[in-house]
């Protein structure tokens, strides 16, 4: 059975609630938060007392009203991307820890994958924050918001693979990871 040391723990439940940030940032984004959503709440709430704005000024509000929330996403983005180089010197030091059992070959493969994508992800990331991006901006944007879906679909096969290893050979996976025993 594979233990997992302080370091490595504290490393992967940090990464778990920044992606979680990250995940609820987005989601909400998309849904109650949206721009248009909030405007036209708001929008509707002035007419009600008497004061109408456009659909412009309204989409404003409702970017200034979602503002602080959207901190977070930038914040926990920051969160991965130092977590993501806490984790490349952890490799780099005590190398990948990984045993040669074919079929975690397979699992392992796919977390360098993760790596990559991350790196690309917070890149993109900064580039858009610090506004690098320039004339590709949509592009960039497009590339972040893609790597983004792929990242929310590790982080549900990764949760179906805890879920099968705790029902299979790797019994216990769940409390190793917590207490590292």
């Amino acid at each position: 059975m594979r233990t997992f040391s302080p370091p490595f723990r504290l490393w992967h439940w940090l990464s778990a609630f920044s992606m979680f940030g990250i995940i609820v940032t987005v989601l909400l984004r998309k849904t109650v938060m949206h721009k248009e959503q909030i405007g036209g709440i708001v929008q509707t709430k002035l007419a009600e007392l008497g004061t109408v704005i456009t659909d412009e000024q309204a989409v404003m509000i409702g970017k200034a009203v979602r503002s602080p929330m959207w901190d977070w996403h930038i914040y926990f983005g920051i969160a991965i991307a130092v977590l993501l180089v806490w984790r490349v010197l952890m490799v780099l030091k005590n190398g990948f820890g990984f045993d040669e059992n074919p079929s975690m070959k397979r699992v392992y493969m796919l977390y360098r994958a993760v790596y990559v994508l991350l790196a690309v992800m917070s890149l993109s990331g900064l580039s858009l924050y610090l506004k690098f991006a320039g004339e590709s901006k949509e592009l960039v944007e497009g590339i972040h918001m893609y790597i983004g879906y792929a990242l929310f679909a590790f982080v549900a096969v990764h949760i179906a693979g805890v879920i099968l290893a705790e029902r299979s050979d790797q019994k216990g996976l769940v409390s190793r990871m917590i207490s590292g025993g």
